[in-house]
């Protein structure tokens, strides 16, 4: 990790961001994803610590950190909002610009575990309302960046891919890992958008459960065609082979 001292403000990332996105909205056009009947990664095993999960990420990931993941929970019991902080918080400790970025629809979100505000958030950014400025926060535990959910009823943002790749290339642009949290509905809603771009995703199983019981969410998880790795705890992970999408994938 590189000397603090190198490390931009906050405020002049909240305005590179803001030129970023003020420069794109002529110039900048969302592009098509690829063909859908590409081969999805396959979903990887389930991992009981998230120091697993981080290791298993980087060791992955070409240059050894990945420039966005996703961390997601496979249901509302899914404790994915404590699970993104932690995996966020320990890459903002290596690397110099680390943002977590919420982009959940639900109750789970990481300002409730971060004594943040969760409005105006990412929805109300991707919808136009607010600009950087107003949305970025610094979290009192770390040098993390934080970006909340926002207002649940503002959709604009989420069903115009175009916006949302706006702000969201702009944040990869910027920061070293952008780290999304996301529920089901967050997903199914960003689909259009997020398909083929995420090198990672991390599945969150609520306390106990096993993949068979979240095959349908995780069939949404891979539907965004990237490698999941699976984190759960509390029950008996062994491995096991459980069929997704009519095969047969390791877990």
């Amino acid at each position: 990790m590189t000397n603090s001292s190198s490390i931009p403000p906050a405020n002049d990332l909240r305005h590179y961001l803001t030129q970023r996105i003020s420069a794109s909205d002529v110039k900048d056009e969302w592009e098509a994803p690829p063909d859908p009947r590409a081969d999805l990664g396959e979903v990887g095993p389930v991992l009981g610590s998230l120091n697993e999960v981080i290791d298993t990420v980087l060791e992955g990931s070409t240059g050894g950190l990945p420039r966005t993941m996703l961390v997601a929970g496979t249901s509302s019991r899914a404790q994915s909002p404590q699970a993104a902080i932690a995996i966020a918080r320990s890459l903002a400790d290596r690397y110099e610009q680390v943002a977590l970025v919420d982009l959940a629809k639900g109750a789970a979100v990481v300002s409730g575990q971060l004594n943040m505000p969760r409005v105006p958030g990412f929805a109300d950014l991707a919808a136009g309302s607010v600009d950087f400025s107003e949305v970025v926060k610094i979290d009192e535990g770390s040098t993390l960046q934080v970006i909340p959910a926002g207002n649940p009823m503002t959709n604009d943002g989420y069903y115009e891919s175009d916006k949302f790749m706006r702000v969201f290339e702009a944040l990869t642009q910027t920061y070293d890992c952008v780290v999304l949290h996301a529920d089901m509905a967050a997903i199914e809603s960003l689909m259009p958008a997020l398909k083929f771009e995420l090198p990672v995703a991390v599945a969150v199983l609520p306390p106990r459960e096993t993949p068979e019981g979240e095959c349908q969410s995780l069939s949404i998880v891979q539907r965004l065609g990237c490698p999941i790795v699976i984190y759960g705890t509390g029950g008996k992970q062994k491995q096991r082979r459980f069929s997704l999408f009519g095969r047969k994938v390791a877990v």
